[in-house]
């Protein structure tokens, strides 16, 4: 074991000349860095960081730490990791918390060896500051096991800000292969992740004092999976200028666009420039759409849960749409398309899809399940509070399930809960093969079947009592649940749906304005008995008798 000292300058607000003292462990690969808790900046160039070095963040409280300089390359990855215990790093008056710049081939995590699942913990930053903050040319990076909560700004900001002399341009730095995973953020001012530009098409900047238009520099190889954000105030993830390779997986966002802050709040943001594939994300309960689509197509959108999007977002103002998918031509390439399946999206203010893309063309909308779309405005069909298509589009529409029943029981925080209140559904077997498009698992990891179910779960089929009656009626019944579904397989919309006992008196009455599926409960509201189901269409009335068995 040896010590060692440097001096070296930085300018970084409130500081001027820092003593480094740090320790040099020498384990059989690579040299340990130990940074002590009196620093403040590391320049891993100075320290003689070499690719496989570890810098190892003693624990305890620090109010920011910024490294710059790491160099490891593709075999040999700079580790930089907590010691024996919890970084904790909190300020409320200064621009960042922790800071990353022009570095490369590295890897920050809070989890080594599983001995703390978040050992790095950004806990608070000044106003307008952002939690982890990585840019300045980084590339070739992996994030993992931090918690980050109560930032000024976005819990993780990651992209290098094009610049005049436009080396952190497009044209002249690419960032590539960089990981986000097994974060938890909450409690942001803003974005939960902020990665990516959002100005793909360019904007201007002053230059010598000129005005100069600018591009930022695009994203290879972008993966975000297995973080959980809450209380997001903007958007939970936003991914921008990520135009190859990009995966947006597995992750939860809870509660996001705290803020309220109109075309800033969407669960998942995908920005202009961007080609995704996102999917098996769990997206509950916020102020905006679930998932805005700016991006480019050819991009991905399957096997998401999302419920409430919007759900009390000025619940009185309808001009104030807030859908469960938006799609738009923010840039858009001609003759790309659009792949949306196999979502489920509960109870969202207004549609469930809206897809106003005319840019692109033979897009595909199938095996999405939509229940309860809480849109009231003037449509020529009652479908489109479902799936909006704006005219022009060119979308192939297959297999989705479109219902306004919501079980009363099912509790959005429970992902047991929503499962049981879809498997009421007939959605086994239901859906379309979308194998060919690389979509072989649901939400939980669970095998499709060569006949997929639609929505976002593979479901079992169930041996429910299922009569048909007739070729454009289908009446079920399942006496364990007390749910009767009615699916009206005519263009002729039902208009009413009423329940009599044997004497004539109408028990039970519903006014209908649903084209394709009517269900409600009736356990607790009907004694065993026979009853009669009568259906009122525009031009015709289906009658069919029915026994409840308590």
């Amino acid at each position: 074991m040896r010590s060692t000292s440097a001096r070296f300058m930085s300018k970084v607000l409130l500081m001027s000349i820092l003593l480094v003292n740090f320790v040099m462990l020498e384990p059989a690969s690579g040299t340990s860095f130990s940074i002590g808790l009196e620093l403040s900046v590391v320049d891993a160039n100075l320290l003689g960081v070499m690719p496989g070095d570890t810098l190892i963040l003693e624990p305890g409280k620090r109010r920011v730490i910024r490294i710059n300089n790491i160099k490891g390359d593709s075999l040999n990855y700079v580790l930089i990791r907590n010691g024996n215990g919890d970084v904790i790093i909190e300020n409320d008056d200064l621009y960042y918390g922790f800071v990353i710049s022009n570095s490369s081939f590295f890897r920050l995590t809070g989890n080594v060896n599983n001995e703390n699942n978040f050992g790095i913990k950004i806990l608070k930053t000044g106003k307008g500051a952002n939690g982890l903050g990585i840019g300045e040319l980084s590339t070739n990076y992996e994030i993992d096991h931090l918690e980050i909560a109560n930032t000024g700004f976005a819990g993780i900001f990651a992209f290098s800000q094009p610049t005049c002399d436009l080396i952190a341009n497009r044209g002249f730095f690419e960032q590539r292969n960089c990981i986000f995973r097994n974060n938890y953020i909450h409690d942001t001012y803003g974005e939960g992740m902020y990665l990516g530009h959002s100005f793909y098409t360019g904007y201007t900047i002053k230059c010598n004092k000129e005005d100069t238009k600018v591009y930022p520099h695009e994203i290879k190889g972008l993966k975000v999976y297995d973080n959980l954000v809450e209380n997001a105030g903007y958007d939970g993830i936003q991914v921008g200028c990520a135009v190859e390779g990009t995966e947006v997986y597995n992750n939860k966002i809870l509660n996001y666009g705290t803020a309220n802050e109109i075309m800033q709040h969407s669960g998942i943001q995908i920005a202009a420039g961007t080609k995704i594939r996102c999917y098996n994300n769990q997206i509950i309960t916020g102020s905006g759409t679930g998932i805005t689509m700016m991006g480019l197509a050819d991009s991905y959108i399957y096997n998401n849960l999302i419920v409430n999007p919007g759900k009390d977002f000025f619940p009185n103002d309808v001009a104030l749409r807030i859908h469960g998918i938006f799609v738009d031509d923010r840039l858009i390439y001609k003759g790309t398309s659009h792949y949306i399946f196999n979502n489920t999206i509960i109870s969202p203010k207004s549609d469930g899809i809206r897809f106003i893309s005319t840019e692109t063309s033979k897009s595909l909308l199938a095996n999405n399940l939509i229940v309860n779309p809480g849109s009231n405005y003037t449509y020529e069909t009652n479908d489109a509070k479902y799936i909006y298509l704006q005219k022009g589009a060119d979308v192939r529409l297959d297999n989705n399930f479109f219902s306004n029943f919501v079980v009363p029981t099912m509790l959005v925080d429970s992902l047991n809960s929503i499962y049981e209140s879809i498997s009421n559904f007939p959605l086994s077997g239901k859906g379309i093969d979308i194998s060919i498009y690389g979509v072989n698992q649901d939400l939980m990891g669970v095998p499709r079947a060569m006949i997929p179910s639609i929505g976002c779960f593979e479901l079992p089929v169930k041996n429910n009592i299922f009569n048909v009656k007739k070729d454009d009626i289908d009446f079920l019944l399942n006496n364990e649940t007390g749910l009767i579904l009615i699916e009206n397989k005519s263009i002729d919309m039902m208009k009413q749906v009423a329940i009599f006992d044997l004497s004539g008196r109408k028990v039970l009455n519903f006014s209908q304005n649903e084209p394709r599926f009517f269900m409600t409960n009736i356990k607790g509201l009907l004694r065993q008995g026979i009853y009669i189901l009568s259906v009122e269409r525009n031009r015709s009335v289906f009658k069919h008798k029915f026994v409840v068995v308590n």
